[in-house]
């Protein structure tokens, strides 16, 4: 993927977990030249839901209650979400398709309408991005001192998010590479929070900015 189509974060799926004991966060395998102006990783996907739309012939018609239930309180899907992992469901385009009868489309749709309900926070990635996100999470050197935090990030990535406790926060301003990015606007609730915001009561502070590649530097007074 690196050599032939200039992927700087290869990932793959191949696993995916059913059981409520596993864990199905992504997992960022073989990092290397972190410290150079070529960092190398790779990240593995992994799915928590079975092919439970129509499986990867279009024969087998799915079942949208392993996914959420009709009163919204259970169902594979709601487990993932409230444990705090990504909740990452697994499909073939032949069961989505269906024959033309798109059963496992229908599925999927009311899957969404269902988490709408239920939710009002989730945010809808592609698996290039949770991959990007991941390895930024895992592998950013995180450093702090009175009034700042330093990160030392060998990938980029969209809506870092930064969760701060025990730290006086009046005005945050972030810094890259020596340049000052845009200002982050502070908003009134956690749900609010977006690219370039922050939140903060008297137990944290939460910021979420995109993150660049190289040092950023976070002032908080």
């Amino acid at each position: 993927m690196r050599s032939v189509y200039g992927a700087e974060i290869p990932h793959y799926f191949r696993d995916l977990f059913t059981e409520k004991e596993k864990s199905v966060a992504p997992v960022v395998l073989y990092p290397s030249g972190l410290d150079g102006n070529d960092p190398k990783c790779v990240v593995s996907i992994i799915g928590c839901t079975g092919d439970w739309f129509g499986g990867w012939d279009g024969l087998e018609p799915g079942d949208v209650n392993k996914f959420i239930t009709p009163d919204l309180s259970s169902g594979r899907m709601v487990e993932v979400i409230e444990s705090g992992e990504p909740a990452i469901m697994v499909c073939h385009w032949p069961g989505i398709y269906f024959n033309g009868e798109k059963v496992g489309f229908n599925i999927l749709k009311e899957i969404k309408k269902r988490l709408d309900q239920k939710y009002d926070n989730l945010v809808w990635m592609k698996l290039s991005e949770i991959s990007r996100y991941w390895a930024a999470k895992e592998l950013t050197e995180i450093s702090a001192e009175k009034g700042k935090i330093t990160l030392k990030a060998p990938f980029s990535t969209n809506g870092f998010t930064v969760r701060l406790t025990n730290m006086k926060v009046s005005k945050p301003v972030i810094i890259s590479e020596g340049k000052e990015k845009k200002a982050v606007e502070r908003v009134r609730g956690k749900k609010e929070i977006k690219e370039n915001s922050w939140y903060s009561d008297n137990s944290e502070t939460i910021l979420c900015f995109n993150l660049e590649k190289g040092l950023t530097t976070i002032n908080l007074l």
